[in-house]
């Protein structure tokens, strides 16, 4: 389950949406309040697929990040960069990223020792 408050705001019109992850694990997601109905459901969507993907925890170019959440399938490897440890806010987030992770190695998860 994702915790997230839903925001109204007044956005410039080139902005329909951004979130932001918050100290707690939860997400505040900000949609332009000038957005019809049916757009700022589009958006909400969009935004959530941030979430769902982790986004806010890979390195990784953003024009990927945002193929892959209007719902294009991007092959990407989930490795943080050199120097860096991967950070999980929830048992959840650590086992989606060991599970896509194995997925793309074609390793079997429950052969590793964890």
């Amino acid at each position: 389950m994702i915790d997230y408050y839903l925001r109204l705001v007044d956005l410039p019109r080139s902005v329909e949406g951004v979130s932001v992850p918050n100290n707690d694990g939860s997400f505040d997601i900000y949609i332009n309040s000038l957005l019809s109905p049916a757009r700022r459901q589009e958006i909400l969507e969009h935004e959530l697929n941030h979430i769902r993907q982790e986004h806010f925890y890979l390195d990784m170019p953003i024009s990927l990040m945002e193929r892959q959440a209007n719902g294009e399938h991007v092959n990407v490897v989930l490795h943080p960069p050199e120097g860096f440890l991967p950070c999980f806010y929830s048992e959840a987030s650590l086992s989606h990223w060991l599970q896509t992770l194995c997925a793309q190695q074609h390793l079997d998860l429950s052969t590793l020792y964890l």
